[in-house]
């Protein structure tokens, strides 16, 4: 009976343990996270046209190439 004593408070103590960390962490990230500076929306939507500017020409390319390289193969298997 003893064993079992000791065994479930070592369990209680650990789950304790896990939820004061938890909370613990939980404030340290709230923390953290006022210190965040987001940049200006101007910014962000630039850098935003930026990205969908450059994917779309890297999509052409790559579209591109890959017709190339399709008839190229079409050919070469006649």
């Amino acid at each position: 009976m003893k064993v079992k004593e000791v065994k479930n408070k070592i369990v209680r103590e650990k789950e304790e343990n896990f939820i004061l960390r938890s909370v613990k962490f939980l404030k340290e990230v709230k923390i953290e996270a006022k210190k965040i500076t987001w940049p200006p929306k101007k910014q962000v939507f630039l850098s935003a046209l930026m990205i969908m500017f450059f994917s779309i020409l890297i999509g052409a390319y790559l579209g591109l190439l890959d017709m190339i390289y399709n008839a190229l193969i079409s050919f070469l298997v006649r």
